[in-house]
């Protein structure tokens, strides 16, 4: 099944190109040219990308993203920053609030944003199918979770330091052994799994 990718950017040429290049290679694409489109869009069908310009009129994308990723049903998606130059503490907010990576618009060629998407996808791919996976989010002080964040030596307890999202619980069920799981620690937010050495 087809990748589904939001392409959100307020200049026509450059959201005309970018989608091209994305249909080309075999995604599924939709375009929004502000922030208010893009969070409706986000709303009403599942992405599993979204390419997000930070400098749009009705809203910005630091709105939508602060929105996407306060939201649970969207907050997983990886979300990639398109800047201009000079704009680079707008940068380190998107990349605080989440933003897997970001490009440099007038640097930056469709088969740059083509790679720039297969790149993150492959990285962002589940270890397991989706219906069959369970994310389990623990509350500090409950049960033996801090006992476990301890064990595992996670650096900043049951928190991102990437991003400063509460981590999850992934369980795997072992499909040779009923009712027993494989776990690991996951930041719903941006993907990135921890253990022990994170």
């Amino acid at each position: 099944m087809a990748k589904r990718i939001l392409v959100v950017e307020d200049t026509d040429l450059l959201r005309r190109m970018y989608r091209d290049r994305l249909l080309q290679d075999g995604y599924e694409v939709e375009d929004a040219g502000d922030g208010i489109a893009a969070l409706a869009l986000l709303r009403d069908r599942p992405f599993d990308l979204v390419l997000l310009d930070l400098i749009m009129p009705r809203m910005g994308g630091i709105q939508v993203l602060e929105t996407v990723k306060q939201d649970p049903r969207t907050q997983s998606i990886p979300v990639v920053v398109l800047t201009n130059l000079g704009e680079e503490q707008t940068i380190e907010r998107a990349v605080s609030l989440g933003a897997v990576d970001y490009l440099i618009k007038n640097e930056t060629r469709p088969a740059d944003v083509s790679e720039k998407v297969k790149l993150v996808l492959n990285a962002f791919k589940s270890s397991c199918d989706p219906d069959s996976c369970f994310l389990i989010h623990p509350q500090p002080a409950q049960g033996d979770i801090d006992a476990l964040v301890e064990h595992a030596a996670l650096k900043r307890k049951s928190w991102c330091p990437a991003c400063e999202n509460e981590l999850a619980l992934e369980l795997v069920p072992d499909p040779k052994r009923a009712g027993w799981y494989s776990a690991r620690f996951i930041c719903p937010s941006c993907g990135r799994t921890f253990s022990g050495s994170a």
